[in-house]
């Protein structure tokens, strides 16, 4: 079973920061200052950044026309930035942490993505993604940077060819630009070009072993190379990082799956469609084959009766519908000759 069929190249936001050092003056003050993109790539024009403190701060700034913000007067300390664009209430941020007490420069720069939002039922909040010390040292050049964003865009409408050549131009400028490595690795991997995305995040983890999107198609990449153990340790390590991404735990549970490891797999599976039943709606079929596999019938038709439901015009639906149908039909032979 193809697992191209249900990969959908997750955007999340990036960051880019001063690199922290030790000890420094606690008096010193802070600029905070970036650029809001929206999904598709365009500025997220007149939009609402919010930065609270620790201490109490709480301030916001609202974005010019080309989706800049700056925040200055910031004391040392830990702080939370989110975002929010009123011309599209749908569209969130990540709450994510800046760590201000040990920054070498005095203006910090972080730029946030925006995403849709997705129906989850997860009741668990996620925790804060983390600057690292790799992305704190990421200085993108305003070309690389324009480039990348472009590249966004462009895949976000399926300019798959053009968005490939704006990556190619971002990397060029800047060679160790590790999120347009890790992103231009998901396009390759929608454009059915594997082999070639894996080298893009081996590349993208030898400068950021700790960047989730990188783990992430790294982990999948392997599952498609059939190569279930590694692909594992990688999805771990993902989901450490991003604790709410559905198609982490799909991948980690078709390994587990593909292993026979099958209380984990359902674990994983069914973690992926509580954060996301739309994005990880073919977990339905994983878990219907883990209950094959112990002969529950009944419970393995509703499975593929769910997956159904929800993607009811999927290339294999009529397959899928005689399965269910077939393993109803077992469920009740069996039934009656007890």
């Amino acid at each position: 079973m193809r697992l191209s069929t249900f990969l959908l190249p997750m955007l999340c936001g990036f960051l880019c920061i001063a690199y922290p050092l030790d000890a420094q003056d606690s008096r010193v003050s802070f600029i905070v200052a970036g650029r809001l993109t929206q999904p598709d790539g365009s500025a997220a024009v007149r939009s609402v950044v919010r930065i609270t403190g620790q201490s109490g701060l709480d301030r916001q700034a609202f974005t010019d026309d080309m989706g800049r913000f700056e925040i200055a007067n910031l004391p040392r300390g830990r702080y939370y930035l989110s975002a929010v664009n009123p011309a599209a209430t749908d569209q969130f941020t990540d709450p994510v942490e800046l760590d201000l007490s040990r920054a070498l420069s005095n203006r910090v720069s972080v730029n946030i993505f925006l995403r849709n939002n997705v129906i989850t039922t997860s009741p668990k909040k996620e925790k804060p993604v983390v600057i690292s010390v790799a992305e704190a040292r990421e200085d993108v050049p305003k070309p690389a940077r324009k480039a990348f964003e472009k590249a966004l865009k462009l895949r976000g409408t399926k300019r798959y060819e053009q968005s490939l050549e704006s990556f190619n131009r971002s990397i060029e400028l800047f060679p160790s630009f590790f999120q347009a490595l890790a992103e231009r690795g998901h396009l390759l991997i929608a454009m059915g070009r594997a082999p070639e995305a894996a080298g893009d995040f081996t590349r993208a983890l030898e400068l950021n072993s700790r960047y989730g999107p990188a783990l992430r198609g790294s982990g999948i990449c392997k599952v498609q190379q059939g190569k279930y153990a590694e692909a594992v340790e990688d999805l771990k390590l993902a989901a450490d990082v991003e604790p709410g991404n559905a198609v982490v735990y799909l991948f980690m549970g078709t390994s587990y799956a593909a292993l026979d490891r099958r209380e984990p797999a359902r674990a994983a599976l069914e973690k992926a469609l509580s954060l996301d039943p739309s994005a990880a709606a073919r977990a339905h079929v994983h878990l219907a084959n883990l209950y094959l596999k112990e002969n529950l019938l009944e419970q393995a038709a509703g499975e593929i009766q769910a997956y159904l439901k929800a993607v009811p015009d999927a290339p294999d639906a009529e397959r899928l519908r005689t399965i269910e149908a077939q393993l109803r039909a077992r469920h009740q032979t069996k039934r009656i000759s007890r």
